[in-house]
């Protein structure tokens, strides 16, 4: 069975919400109501104390039904106990409330006491929602709520059964037995009185009990209605009625009270309804007697009497109506004497005790009454009106009325009493009616009645013949005025106003009309002014009460006709209202009198513009004038005066008599008046006077004067602050000039002072009308609460306090402001609220205040404001003591809000949103701030080191968190979720509060709540037309929760289990699948197709959001093109300014720029009236139709771009999630490949889709470039799929392969996304790059850092044959997908190309530069030189050398746009060298046959001012210096090099060769450059200065044979190069070390390239040119041969130091198996550049690292043994050259020099092809021959 709160939220999703509810929400109900059948049953009946459970308890462990057992401590027993007996409840039912408390709550760290109070005000919760669910069921049975009928008779018939079975009898029992001071009631003295409810908040338990006993009787009184009652249970009901009563006095509550009523209405409708059908107790005989009796029996006690009074008045209605129902009169003639007998006896007392004035004045019109529940008062109004309109249209009892209308009439006395005149004014809830005139207090009755409940006269034909009777012959003044007050009531609608005008206007009454109310009216105010003429002392005759009391009534019904009459109707009744002007400027008129003539006058005001002008004319000729000021004389002294005008009368009049009708009335007059004022140029000065009145007379001394009548204390208030705030709202206008005004308080005259400012000066300055203000708001929101319930002026209080609020915060609107310009006079509003830390805190205390939500929305508003500009907000609030409270009083609030059951229309009305909008502007705020502590974090200390604990403290977040846990009402709380998501997010990413929330969420019962992505992540989106606020919302919450479960991917410390599962869950729910280990699935060659077996849930999300939004054209409306207002409308729409600033647009509260609608109405209507469109009937309809198509425009403009908006924001924290979690949580994923390639090939396609927006295809393909940059990295990385520890060489061959159909399908998609039409650059170059990504990742199957040669030496034994079939398979498939790629691009060829080379040309510099990357690419996936044609064919690489040869000297400069422009340049170089490379002699023959060194030559760039190329002396030695031009020397020498390198395959004669010339041209242009290359010194040089000397040599060893004429001295240079370098043997050791760094070995290659181009050079020299060396010559500046065998020997050294270290690295490689960890990681420190591993990966994975980089390392040797033997073998072919001429040299010197050479040549000899892995034939050949020469000219 569900618990009660279950319940009651079922009930409340199906019953209480704003739209049907579904069909699963019925099932759900009907289950949910049958279940709990038997808790309805048994209503709060609960298994009592029993002597074995006691046992148990006190045993310390209890055990209950399948559950384990619970241990229990001393204190747990104690509790446990003290709970069973001061709530008569079972001791194990007690152990399982603690233990529910605990769960709730955490009672860890609590107190015994407490401990205690939880668990109680659980006990309490859990009846409470019990009771509360059997209320709602009723009421919505009982009220139309608009539920499916078929569903309320489900319902009713579960509600008949229960009443039925007895627990109406139930409901009596319990309001009579909880009323007692017993365990099961208000408890024992012994008992603690206290108990903590849900909020962890103190409250009595008395209260408690009450509200129980409460929405009881309101159960019991709804049930009548569901099913016939029973005598027993009336009678039972009656008794208790009786025993409550009794008990009432002068302290009694109001709780108390509203119980007693609906005790006495469920008896009164009991009756009623009964009678109306005729049911059981009509026939039951016995009863009748019985209760009869009981009624009739009178009491001592007068309160008790009187609510058995109107249970009487109820008895005889039920007599009236049963009596008529009687069929036959003779059978029972007895009986029917009798009960007429009764009948009468009972109308006698009832008559004669006037229950009509007992039921008036203390219950109806008492404050228990109008506070109690509306729907309750609706009903037990909806009763009354049955009740007394049978009284009064029945023939039986009619004649009692018509006997009580007559005996008022035969009384002689027409005058109230003497107190009567205040009371003329007053409401009904002080009402003057006479004890002993029950005819006058049924009028009063039946008046309340329908006041309160004007809907009851709809139809109601019996009450207007009722009205028709009572009208007529009125001789007593009292019947006379309570039979007006009753016509008043009659015109609370339109019909009742039209009926009653019809009355008033024909011959209905014979003394009573409207011509009685003018005539009396002119025929006073003739007689006064007679008065004043004939009379010398000017003394005015008394205005006789009488008439005057009766106007009163006359002029309310008139207000009343005025107020609710038909609007076009009401203009003809009263033509002429200036009768109602001329009584007001007479001091003898009795100032009530003048309250109703004004409130009369109030009432024309809407009727028409006309009649406003007309008011405001008749006031300045009638009314009472109004005073600016006082009058002062030089001396100070004010100047004495006897005019009788509003001050005089305020001052002198009315405060003596502590009455203020007049006042009042002038006050709503005004106000009335000036709010329909619409011009407001002046801003309010024509209002002064009025202001001041308001400000110097009324307002100011409020507090001192004395009041009868409190209600017209806080109705003088609240006129005098609807005044204020008019005076702030209306006039505070664009053009008010506040810089322009006197600060001078003293100075200012009054033409220059405006009401707003005047206004605002007294507030800055906390003057009278700010203390006022503050003192009305200083009673505090628990005082309201207490007066609001309890006492009749309670809601004009309420009022007031409102007012008061929204005063003070539209001055915070505008005071930052002023106090710019008025500082130092007057501060900011929180400068002056600082005063006193008490007014701060009283205004954020009315978030408490529950009862009228404006007020907790103007309280928000306050903290939201003040939390900005104090610093110390909270501080004030700690040191106040109001912090814990005010936590609480949020929580309530954020509660009570994700608790209502039917939306808002207003979004700024929602105080839920109000609240967390709040908290999330405050938390970037510095520390501590608001948000911290109402969201519990600890302020008084660190916030950032506070441990969250939402189940200890109840706060906002505690409510935040168990909302979003259970995600209820998701179509009302949408937003609410929506912003709660958001605040999560924000306080995860602020540094303060982020650990602490983070820790928080990771915790197992949250996980960030990434159980949603099944929930509201996927489910389907609401549609747009129908529900876009929710669609747009729904949208949002999914962007902030990705967004939120991305952030723990990213910053979760997975060392901390908590954090690791919450990793883990997350990736179970997007990805479908996550792995606790670091695993890879290996095996992904399966099918292309292959179906997940676990459903990715990022696909759903993608889909979901995959959607294209309504094409409108958001820039400019289409309906505008051609018209004459095309231009105006374009200014206005394109106006960049905020409304604030004059535009027409607006940010939102998620940032979106949106249309202001009626900002845009307003600067239509301006260009109308600048264009003068009003005089042509045709152009204002025209325009009329444009402003509506614009204001069309403009809400569908808003719409979609708040959809784009959250479409983007959810695709954003999808793209979040994905690239997170593929880039730093992959190890806790498997099938890794797998999921990569889905995601990758599912962006891909949402991208070219036609549904995806420009923005969310730059956002999707981010995500790809992620996933192909993952694809890459895993690639080559450590294969899983094995248990064992151990690498092979399997495992470094190749990396992990896709699918062919994967390839092909990623390009075709990212092919079709490149073609998309919806397109710009920003996009394309992410998909440029995306596409070379793809290039490159095709590049090479095997592993780019294992060499073949390294490769094929590993592959040893019986697995050799299977890896080398195995390598020939991945080179057969490596071609396959080249020559794939390339039939897949040349498909699309020329519109990508074209596409390309646009980019190329035309775009950007950054499109440029990756344009020619991506033209790059193509070049290398070649074949048959189609892309070369596609190139040459448009031209790109003539405007490249172009471009090359052109680019200014100024790009050097560093700034962003030459970097960019250089980067380009470096693109176009790399094209040009991708050409050379690709196409080799033929690539070359192109550029060069495109003048490409003449382009090159032209460069700015690669001047020698631009390089940057300085010497700095220093020590004896020179430096050179390289600036930021230097990077493109290189790859332009690398382009003249691959030209170059045509002069060995040229056919011409050497010397004549162009290229030759060309070459030499450029060198020539570039000598000084060429001359500080060759000066750097290699020992000290890097990488890229090594490569740089090595192309200049290259480049000159090539080319500068052929130049005859060395004027820039470049073979001197070479020759004292070599001579530096063939002596440079340092980097030469005879030890095989491992200790070197990578660097150097890289270095070490292109210092052997330098040797060999060097070496090469003078062999062609000593070739070509016949030169000849000397063996031996210190002094010579050439190389002898006694360097070329100091270079023999270093070359030596070199091959066999190279060939150990191969070996020792293959050997490593072999046993890497074999190694520990810390050998292994020894090895990858010293072979890695990078850090490769982590402290998490295991052995497996670094033995694979380390295999990984000594592959490479021995990659390395192998080359530099390459490069070492062509260098030998050039020495040999020179020394042969020099040996087979020995005339050429010194034969002594040569002997000499042969006995050198002799030894290395024999070590040569002895070099093993397996140590060096080369072929040694030729090699060996030439060492012998070598020999040989050698020893032939050897002395011997």
């Amino acid at each position: 069975m569900a618990s009660s709160h279950e319940l009651l939220a079922t009930i409340e999703a199906a019953v209480l919400s704003s739209s049907p509810p579904s069909p699963a929400q019925r099932i759900e109900l009907l289950h949910s109501i049958r279940a709990s059948l038997p808790s309805l049953q048994s209503l709060l009946s609960y298994p009592g104390p029993k002597e074995s459970d006691r046992a148990q308890v006190r045993s310390r462990e209890v055990k209950l039904p399948n559950q384990p057992p619970i241990p229990l401590d001393d204190t747990d027993v104690e509790i446990a106990l003290k709970l069973s007996d001061d709530l008569n409840l079972n001791e194990i039912s007690c152990v399982c409330l603690l233990v529910k408390a605990n769960t709730e709550w955490s009672l860890t760290g609590r107190d015994k006491l407490e401990r205690y109070r939880l668990a109680a005000g659980l006990w309490y919760m859990e009846r409470r929602d019990l009771i509360t669910s059997l209320y709602i069921l009723l009421r919505s049975v009982v009220l139309d709520q608009g539920l499916d009928p078929d569903l309320l008779a489900e319902i009713q018939k579960h509600l008949e059964d229960l009443f039925n079975s007895g627990l109406r009898s139930r409901l009596v029992t319990l309001i009579r037995e909880l009323n007692r001071e017993e365990p099961a009631g208000y408890g024992r003295h012994t008992s603690e009185p206290y108990v903590k409810d849900i909020r962890g908040t103190l409250v009595e338990r008395r209260a408690i009990v009450n509200r129980e006993r409460l929405s009881l009787s309101q159960c019991l009184a709804l049930s009548i209605l569901i099913s016939q009652t029973s005598s027993k249970d009336i009678k039972d009901a009656f008794l208790t009625l009786k025993d409550c009563t009794a008990e009432v006095n002068e302290h009694t509550g109001v709780i108390e009270l509203q119980i007693i009523f609906a005790l006495m209405f469920s008896v009164v409708i009991a009756l009623v309804s009964d009678a109306l059908r005729a049911s059981h107790l009509s026939s039951d005989v016995s009863f009748r007697q019985e209760f009869h009796e009981l009624v009739m029996t009178a009491s001592t006690n007068s309160t008790v009497e009187g609510f058995v009074g109107v249970v009487r008045l109820a008895w005889a209605v039920h007599l009236i109506l049963t009596h008529d129902k009687i069929p036959s009169r003779a059978a029972i003639s007895n009986a029917s004497l009798r009960e007429m007998s009764n009948l009468s006896a009972c109308l006698e007392l009832i008559c004669s005790q006037n229950v009509f004035q007992f039921l008036l004045a203390k219950v109806i019109t008492s404050a228990a009454y109008k506070n109690d529940d509306e729907d309750m008062t609706y009903m037990y109004s909806g009763y009354l009106h049955k009740m007394m309109m049978c009284f009064v249209s029945n023939p039986i009892s009619r004649d009692k009325v018509k006997e009580m209308k007559d005996k008022a009439m035969s009384m002689l006395s027409s005058y109230m009493l003497d107190n009567s005149e205040d009371d003329a004014m007053v409401d009904c809830h002080e009402l003057s009616v006479a004890p002993n005139q029950p005819f006058v207090s049924l009028l009063e009755l039946i008046c309340e009645i329908y006041q309160k409940e004007p809907e009851l006269l709809n139809g109601n034909d019996e009450m207007w013949q009722f009205v028709i009777h009572a009208g007529e012959d009125h001789t007593n003044i009292q019947t006379l005025i309570s039979f007006l007050r009753l016509l008043s009531t009659l015109a609370s609608d339109e019909e009742g106003a039209a009926r009653v005008h019809e009355l008033l206007q024909g011959r209905a009454f014979r003394s009573i009309g409207w011509s009685k109310l003018f005539d009396c009216l002119t025929i006073y105010e003739e007689r006064f002014k007679k008065a004043l003429q004939s009379s010398s002392s000017a003394v005015l005759p008394d205005f006789p009460k009488p008439e005057a009391q009766a106007l009163v009534a006359y002029l309310k019904i008139l207000k009343k006709v005025v107020e609710n009459g038909n609007p076009i109707e009401r203009k003809k009744w009263f033509p002429d209202i200036e009768p109602l002007f001329k009584l007001l400027s007479y001091e003898n008129v009795p100032p009530y009198l003048k309250g109703a003539l004004r409130e009369a006058i109030a009432a024309f005001v809407k009727v028409s513009p006309f009649l406003k002008d007309a008011i405001w004319k008749y006031l300045e000729q009638y009314e009472l004038p109004v005073i600016v000021g006082p009058s002062f004389t030089n001396a100070g002294q004010q100047i004495s005066t006897k005019l009788y005008d509003m001050r005089y009368e305020l001052s002198e009049v009315e405060a003596r008599r502590e009455r203020y009708p007049s006042t009042i009335s002038y006050l709503n007059l005004v106000n009335a008046l000036i709010r329909e004022e619409h011009d407001l140029s002046d801003s309010g000065h024509r209002f002064l006077g009025i202001y001041k009145f308001v400000y110097e007379h009324v307002f100011g001394p409020f507090p001192q004067r004395a009041y009868a009548n409190p209600c017209e204390k806080w109705e003088l208030v609240l006129a005098c602050l609807e005044h204020f705030h008019m005076v702030l709202s209306m006039f505070w206008t664009k053009d008010l000039d506040y810089k322009g005004a006197s600060v001078d308080p003293f100075a200012a005259s009054l033409e220059a002072q405006l009401p707003a400012l005047e206004l605002m000066k007294d507030l800055m300055s906390g003057k009278q009308a700010f203390r006022n203000v503050m003192n009305i708001l200083l009673i505090g929101a628990n005082t309201l609460i207490d007066e609001r319930s309890t006492k009749v002026y309670g809601h004009i209080l309420e009022k007031a306090v409102h007012l008061s609020l929204q005063i003070i915060l539209l001055a915070l609107d505008h005071d930052l402001n002023l106090a710019d310009a008025w500082r130092p006079l007057y501060q900011p509003l929180e400068v002056i609220l600082a005063h006193d830390h008490k007014q701060i805190v009283v205004l954020l205390e009315y978030v408490r205040y529950d009862l009228l939500p404006g007020i907790q929305q103007c309280s928000i508003k306050f903290m939201r404001v003040l939390s900005s500009r104090i610093s110390g907000l909270v501080q004030i609030l700690i040191k106040a003591g109001a912090a814990k409270s005010l936590v609480e009083d949020y929580a309530t609030c954020l509660e009570y809000r994700f608790d209502e059951t039917q939306a808002l229309e207003e979004q700024k009305d929602d105080i839920g949103l109000l609240v967390l909008q709040m908290l999330i502007e405050n938390i970037p705020r510095p520390v501590p701030n608001v948000a911290h502590l109402l969201l519990s974090f600890d302020v008084e200390n660190r916030v950032e080191r506070t441990k969250l604990q939402p189940k200890f403290y109840y706060s906002c977040l505690k409510v935040i968190l168990d909302n979003l846990e259970k995600m209820s009402r998701p179509d009302i709380n949408a937003l609410l979720h929506e912003l709660s998501f958001q605040l999560l997010y924000e306080l995860c990413v602020d540094s303060s509060t982020g650990g602490p929330t983070m820790d928080l969420l990771s915790t197992k019962r949250y996980q960030c709540f990434c159980k949603h992505i099944d929930t509201i992540g996927v489910a389907p989106l609401p549609k747009g037309n129908s529900n876009h606020n929710l669609r747009v919302t729904t949208l949002h919450q999914r962007g902030w929760l990705l967004k939120l479960l991305a952030l723990e991917l990213h910053v979760a410390d997975t060392t901390e289990s908590a954090h690791r599962e919450t990793c883990i869950a997350i990736l179970l729910h997007t990805f479908g699948e996550a792995s606790s280990g670091n695993s890879f699935q290996e095996n992904i060659n399966t099918s292309w197709n292959k179906t997940a077996l676990h459903k990715n849930k990022l696909l759903e999300l993608l889909n979901i959001v995959r959607f294209r939004s309504s094409d409108i054209d958001m820039k400019y409306p289409q309906i505008l093109t051609g018209t004459k207002y095309e231009t105006k409308v374009q200014e206005i729409l394109t106006l960049p300014e905020s409304t604030e600033l004059g535009g027409i647009y607006c940010y939102s509260e998620r940032g979106d720029r949106l249309i202001d609608i009626d900002a845009l109405e307003d600067k239509l209507f301006e260009m109308s009236e600048e264009m003068g469109l009003n005089a042509n009937e045709a152009e204002k309809e025209e325009f009329r139709v444009l402003t509506h198509n614009l204001m069309r425009w403009g809400l569908r403009y808003n719409k979609i771009l708040e959809e784009q908006t959250a479409q983007l924001h959810m695709l954003t924290g999808w793209s979040q999630i994905v690239e997170v979690a593929i880039s730093r949580r992959m190890s806790l994923l498997e099938d890794h490949s797998e999921i990569l390639l889905e995601l990758l090939d599912t962006s891909l396609s949402t991208t070219a889709s036609p549904d995806c927006s420009r923005k969310m295809a730059v956002i999707l393909t981010n995500v790809a470039l992620t996933c192909m940059a993952k694809l890459r990295d895993e690639r080559f990385s450590c294969p899983g799929g094995t248990e064992s520890d151990g690498v092979t060489c399997l495992d470094i061959i190749s990396g992990k392969q896709l699918p062919s159909g994967a390839y092909h399908s990623i390009l075709v998609k990212l092919i079709m996304a490149l073609q998309r039409n919806e397109s710009s650059e920003p996009l394309r170059r992410r998909q440029y790059a995306l596409l070379l990504s793809y290039m490159q990742y095709c590049g090479s199957i095997l592993n780019p850092d294992v060499p073949s040669s390294v490769l094929r030496c590993l592959l040893t034994g019986e697995q050799a044959e299977d890896d080398e079939f195995y390598l020939h398979k991945i080179g057969k498939e490596q071609n396959e997908l080249a020559r794939a790629n390339f039939s897949i691009i040349r498909k699309e060829a020329q519109a990508i190309v074209d596409l390309v080379t646009k980019d190329a040309t035309q775009g950007s510099e950054a499109g440029k530069a990756i344009s020619y990357y991506v033209l790059d690419a193509f070049v290398s996936v070649d074949h048959d030189m189609f892309f070369l044609n596609q190139i040459q064919s448009r031209g790109l690489l003539r405007s490249i050398l172009f471009d090359i040869s052109s680019s200014s000297s100024k790009e050097a400069a560093i700034s962003f746009e030459s970097s960019q422009r250089l980067c380009t340049m470096e693109a176009e170089l790399s094209l040009l060298l991708r050409i050379c490379h690709k196409y080799g002699k033929h690539g070359a023959q192109i550029l060069q046959s495109m003048s490409a060194l003449d382009h090159l030559s032209s460069c700015a760039l690669v001047s020698l001012h631009n390089v940057g190329i300085s010497w700095m002396g220093h020590g004896g030695k020179e430096r050179i210096g390289w600036s930021h031009g230097q990077k493109f020397v290189t790859p332009i020498l690398r382009l003249v090099s691959c030209i170059t390198s045509l002069v060995d395959s040229s056919e011409y004669l050497e010397v004549k060769n162009k290229i030759v010339r060309e070459v030499l041209e450029f060198i020539r242009s570039h000598h000084l450059i060429f001359a500080q290359i060759l000066k750097e010194d290699v020992k000290t040089a890097d990488d890229s200065s090594l490569e740089r000397v090595y192309l200049a040599v290259f480049i000159l060893c090539k080319v500068w044979p052929y130049e005859e004429n060395d004027e820039h001295g470049f073979t001197k240079q070479l020759f004292t190069k070599m001579l530096s370098h063939f002596n440079f043997d340092d980097s030469l050791s005879d030890s095989v070390r491992l200790s070197d760094l990578p660097e150097d070995k890289k270095s070490e290659v292109i210092m052997s390239q330098l040797s060999f181009s060097l070496i090469s050079y003078l062999y062609f020299l000593v070739r070509k040119k016949e030169m000849r060396l000397l063996v031996t010559d210190p002094s010579s500046s050439k190389p002898t041969l006694e360097t070329l065998l100091s270079l023999f020997v270093s070359v030596h050294k070199a091959l066999e130091k190279a060939g150990e270290e191969i070996f020792v690295l293959l050997n490593k490689i072999r046993d890497i198996n074999e190694l520990s960890r810390q050998e292994v990681d020894e090895i990858i420190k010293l072979c890695s550049q990078k850090d490769w591993i982590s402290p998490g990966d295991d052995i497996r994975k670094r033995r694979y690292v380390a295999m990984i980089e000594m592959c490479r390392m021995a990659g390395n040797r192998d080359q530099l043994l390459s490069i070492l033997l062509q260098i030998a073998e050039s020495i040999i072919h020179i020394l042969l050259l020099h040996l087979q001429d020995p005339e050429s040299v010194d034969q002594r010197d040569l002997s000499s020099f042969c006995e050198k050479l002799h030894p290395v040549l024999e070590r040569l000899e002895h070099l093993k092809e397996e140590k060096v892995g080369q072929n040694l034939k030729l090699f060996h050949r030439s060492v012998s021959t070598l020999k040989e020469m050698s020893i032939r000219n050897m002395p011997f």
